[in-house]
């Protein structure tokens, strides 16, 4: 049995949101931790930040990633792999 307020449960990511006191959706096992408006004030942009500075990291790790691959293909002779033909 929890007060009114918003919990969140790390383990589904889910966020209950609480309009009078009662018994938070799941089973017993459930983990659920009380969230207050400041904090959410603080993480949200923080969270917002780093999506928007890893995405662009991300694209340029796979663009890498997938050309350096061709690189070595082309470099250790294998050169193109041929398309499947039906």
């Amino acid at each position: 049995m929890v007060e009114m307020g918003k919990y969140y449960n790390p383990s589904s990511g889910t966020l209950a949101e609480m309009e009078a006191g009662g018994r938070l959706p799941g089973g017993a096992g459930d983990r659920y931790f009380k969230v207050n408006t400041p904090t959410m004030m603080v993480i949200a942009p923080l969270a917002t930040l780093l999506f928007v500075i890893l995405l662009p990291v991300a694209y340029v790790a796979a663009f890498a990633t997938l050309w350096g691959y061709k690189l070595l293909r082309l470099l250790l002779g294998m050169g193109h792999t041929p398309a499947l033909h039906h």
